[in-house]
């Protein structure tokens, strides 16, 4: 985990717990801000922006290129894209694949689903102001209003909702998988053929959307993708593949 500069005015108005834990949502393949390279691990200093909401916007830069600070100003101040990490891989996950619903993906039995991992905002951060030291996580928030779910607090759902859609297009000799949710969209490299091909045999994909993990280490052990399932650290839903 990097190490973090935090300025005591974002400790005492968010609370220690939030700051603790934004050396696990920023990620050194984030990039700066300020000079547009990798962040690396740090150090990293952290910037609030607070606009006109209960919002607060964190910012993750070089400690060399900034000060932290808590700053009155929306992000909408800022031009910046935000920068995101994605992967696609298949699992064979029962508990899946009996809440999805979509064409063949019916019963108890064990199935093959694709999957993309996605991890947005590698440098960005956004929490919900709630009180004096206190604040809830805004981005968790966001992607569960646009459908994605929490599997372990609806394991009666009969299938995972839709949204947004696949597309999975030719770029030369390589095959890419883009999903858009929302207003973000997101692609990775399908490495394997047999990726693509299982996209188009279930007709989508199911996303899973980590806040905390790399896509690539969740991604390459079925286990760890289990546990983290388990543990409520990723949100799913489905991205039906576009015609």
């Amino acid at each position: 985990m990097p190490v973090l500069d935090v300025a005591g005015v974002i400790r005492s108005q968010l609370g220690e717990p939030t700051v603790t834990a934004l050396a696990r949502r920023f990620s050194a393949d984030g990039t700066c801000l300020a000079c547009a390279d990798r962040l690396d691990a740090g150090p990293l200093a952290v910037r609030a922006y607070r606009g006109g909401d209960e919002i607060i916007t964190l910012i993750a830069y070089h400690a060399r290129c900034t000060a932290s600070a808590w700053l009155d100003i929306g992000p909408a101040a800022l031009s910046y894209e935000e920068t995101w990490a994605a992967v696609i891989t298949s699992v064979a996950f029962p508990a899946i694949s009996s809440h999805t619903g979509h064409p063949g993906h019916g019963g108890p039995q064990e199935q093959v689903l694709p999957f993309m991992l996605v991890r947005p905002g590698l440098e960005v951060v956004r929490v919900r102001h709630v009180g004096p030291g206190e604040a809830v996580d805004a981005d968790r928030e966001d992607y569960c209003r646009q459908g994605f779910i929490d599997p372990g607090l609806f394991s009666g759902a009969r299938r995972l909702p839709d949204i947004g859609q696949t597309w999975v297009l030719r770029n030369g000799s390589h095959l890419l998988v883009y999903v858009v949710a929302g207003d973000q969209a997101w692609s990775a490299p399908a490495d394997r053929p047999a990726h693509a091909g299982l996209i188009a045999t279930c007709q989508g994909t199911v996303v899973g959307v980590v806040f905390e993990q790399e896509p690539a280490t969740v991604g390459a052990d079925v286990g760890v993708l289990a546990d983290a399932i388990a543990n409520g650290d990723v949100l799913l839903g489905w991205a039906p593949l576009a015609s």
